[in-house]
């Protein structure tokens, strides 16, 4: 296994893992797929500093994507969330980043990170993580959040090991943030 700069010609494994990893209405409800790329996936592709996580074969398996500062992000954002409020208006309700904002000071990268299962585990994710907390302290950057589903205990686990602190809560999840 190893870490490699994304590149353009990974797009499609990039949205390809995105969905699988995420909900299964992703596989049955066209607008659930098309919101899951637009908000999770390809706008940090298209702006974002990303690595990928690559098997002995050249396949990707998994990646971390990140918006190094939360206010151009934001603006970024803005074509992503009217492409959900045309073709996926289920989801337009989600296209809203004001719980994060609220951090953007101290915490101006946001990341989003997936890894397929069969390589979760074994310090992979570890791997990733660092690829980018090093990136980011290099670039300056002072702090990085994220958001998880308070479902996700695997996930609320590995952020904690990875230093990341809750920084607010709601029925649904939390927002997590690390100092760099």
């Amino acid at each position: 296994m190893k870490i490699i700069n994304y590149e353009e010609k990974y797009r499609r494994d990039v949205q390809t893992i995105c969905i699988e990893t995420g909900s299964k209405d992703n596989l049955v409800n066209p607008e659930h797929y098309n919101f899951t790329l637009w908000m999770y996936c390809d706008p940090y592709l298209d702006h974002g500093k990303n690595f990928l996580l690559m098997d002995d074969a050249g396949k990707v398996q998994g990646y971390v994507l990140c918006a190094e500062d939360a206010g151009m992000f934001e603006k970024d954002m803005q074509p992503y969330f009217q492409k959900i409020k045309e073709k996926a208006p289920s989801f337009a309700g989600r296209c809203d980043l004001r719980e994060y904002m609220q951090f953007a000071k101290d915490y101006p990268a946001h990341l989003h990170i997936d890894i397929r299962e069969g390589y979760t585990g074994g310090g992979n994710g570890t791997a990733l993580m660092h690829a980018l907390l090093d990136a980011l302290q290099k670039d300056h950057v002072k702090g990085v959040m994220l958001g998880v589903d308070k479902r996700n205990l695997r996930a609320l686990g590995f952020y904690k090991k990875m230093g990341f602190q809750v920084l607010s809560s709601d029925q649904y999840g939390s927002v997590m943030g690390r100092k760099l």
